[in-house]
């Protein structure tokens, strides 16, 4: 059986990269013929161009280009290497019997710049196909009422609906629509798939890592009240001092060796969990607050999201209880992918 995986796979951007990768080695691991289909639309790839127009409109940024390019080239460098691991095919290639669509916020209107039909199988090329959304999240940003009922328009397209957040799956279930909560695709796979990908040491001594999704100023200080250890910054804004200049396999590695990780990421939290590190999530006070409340309160650890500012808490974390309760949701999330393919397409006994 071939099937096909829509999602940001265009995206430089170390979740997305490792949401994608992590859901075709699942699919594979079934046994199923899995591909991604290459969709690149301008919104996915502007914002990681190495150069922008913006740069040429400010000295200080002039002045730092030299150091900031070396940064960007190393890392689109790495992302383009990955994305070879992805064996893209062109979007729009036929011959797939079934699309799964996500996992990521393929649903959020602010990065998609409104809601677009292609991560809805509200095109012609998905009509004839089996349609899934899996781990599919809307970034809990409110809608208008355009937007929601075309939203509920659009879910009409798709044979199972599985989501990320319990946010979305309480919209959804406000609308009328069956939805299951299902895991984002690298806790899904975990480490036996990430592990094949991280084959970079830093070298040297101890560090504690920082990975900032959404900026926020209070992470590296509160990184830095950790203990006079040694800070690796990772940060959001396209090569600021050379820090966005890993690849998705070295930021993979990075958070597996860390003493501790300081993050405003959802990936970063998920890895964290996966490598039983002592990680701190700092509030952001933004929507994207939700979808890490929903994963931690599934599994008990509410309590390691902190205020900006606020003092870090030093209670060692559970794993044995946190792991047994994400046994549990990767159960759940393995039985809605086989359910999904056996109930919308009969013949797939096999799977």
């Amino acid at each position: 059986m071939r099937v096909g995986i829509v999602t940001f796979s265009a995206a430089y951007n170390y979740g997305a990269a490792l949401q994608c990768r992590c859901l075709l080695e699942v699919l594979r691991g079934l046994g199923l013929e899995a591909y991604v289909l290459d969709y690149r639309p301008a919104y996915l790839t502007e914002p990681y161009k190495i150069l922008k127009p913006y740069y040429f409109k400010k000295l200080s940024i002039l002045l730092s280009l030299p150091w900031r390019f070396w940064g960007a080239w190393r890392r689109d460098r790495l992302f383009r290497q990955f994305r070879k691991t992805l064996s893209p095919v062109p979007f729009g290639a036929g011959g797939v019997d079934a699309v799964f669509f996500g996992s990521d916020q393929i649903w959020n209107p602010r990065i998609c710049r409104g809601l677009d039909p292609v991560f809805f199988a509200a095109i012609p090329p998905f009509s004839a196909t089996c349609n899934i959304a899996y781990a599919a999240s809307d970034g809990s940003v409110p809608l208008t009422a355009i937007q929601a009922a075309e939203f509920q328009r659009y879910l009409q397209h798709f044979h199972r609906i599985g989501v990320r957040e319990q946010s979305l799956q309480d919209r959804l279930s406000a609308w009328g629509v069956t939805s299951t909560v299902t895991l984002d695709p690298v806790l899904l796979a975990g480490r036996s798939v990430l592990d094949k990908m991280a084959t970079y040491r830093q070298e040297g001594e101890s560090y504690v890592l920082t990975y900032e999704a959404v900026d926020n100023p209070s992470v590296r200080s509160l990184a830095a009240s950790l203990g006079p250890r040694k800070v690796i910054s990772v940060a959001r804004e396209p090569y600021s001092e050379g820090s966005n200049r890993y690849g998705p396999e070295e930021f993979v590695a990075l958070v597996r060796d860390a003493s501790s990780v300081v993050t405003t990421s959802f990936h970063g939290v998920a890895l964290s969990l996966l490598y039983h590190k002592v990680f701190y999530y700092v509030e952001t006070g933004s929507p994207a607050d939700d979808r890490i409340r929903s994963l931690l309160t599934a599994i008990g650890l509410e309590g390691r999201m902190v205020p900006p500012g606020a003092t870090l808490p030093h209670k060692p974390i559970d794993y044995s209880s946190a792991d047994a309760a994400l046994s549990v949701l990767r159960a759940r999330s393995w039985d809605f992918i086989k359910e999904a393919l056996q109930t919308s397409m009969p013949s797939c006994t096999d799977v």
